[in-house]
């Protein structure tokens, strides 16, 4: 964009122009918009991820399905695919490679041969425990540049957006951070 169109469009815009100087990049508005910070912030998470030793046996999509099959056993797969935005034939080739590894069951109910109920087996349990700590929301990666009390803001905030209520959990953490 020619120079003197810039100005003409930072004039129009409400939010100062901001400029990364090491690569020349404008965000502009985007630096106000929800949905890219979010996006920005998961890519980050995602390139930390990325950059692990191999060792992990489940990556961060897996464990966040394996988790909640975990925390909810019975867990109709549809619902679990409605619930966490995932397509039915997506969710149905992840849960057949979770049972080729032996992490999950399915049951088939036979009044209702159509819904399918999930478990997580003792392999699955194994794996979370051993996927914990690094996708616990004290890891470097969960963090970023924040402190404890900003990242605790953040995903109160996080979990308000989503409309994903408070647990009896995340009370008792947030009001022992409070009292702290």
């Amino acid at each position: 964009m020619p120079e003197h169109a810039q100005g003409a469009a930072a004039q129009r815009n409400d939010f100062p122009m901001i400029t990364d100087p090491e690569d020349g990049l404008n965000f502009g508005g985007l630096r106000h918009n929800t949905g890219f910070l979010l996006r920005m912030a998961w890519l980050q998470v995602r390139e930390t991820l990325g950059n692990g030793d191999g060792t992990l046996c489940l990556s961060a999509a897996e464990f966040t399905i394996l988790q909640v099959i975990a925390q909810t056993p019975g867990v109709r797969q549809g619902q679990l695919a409605r619930a966490l935005y995932i397509k039915p034939a997506a969710m149905t080739r992840l849960i057949r490679g979770f049972e080729d590894r032996g992490l999950v069951m399915r049951i088939i109910p036979p009044k209702n041969r159509r819904t399918v109920m999930l478990s997580v087996r003792p392999a699955g349990l194994a794996a979370l425990d051993m996927a914990r700590a690094f996708y616990s929301a004290s890891s470097p990666h969960e963090r970023g540049g924040l402190t404890a009390t900003e990242q605790q803001e953040l995903n109160r905030l996080l979990r308000k957006y989503c409309g994903i209520g408070p647990t009896a959990e995340t009370a008792l953490t947030t009001s022992a951070t409070s009292a702290g």
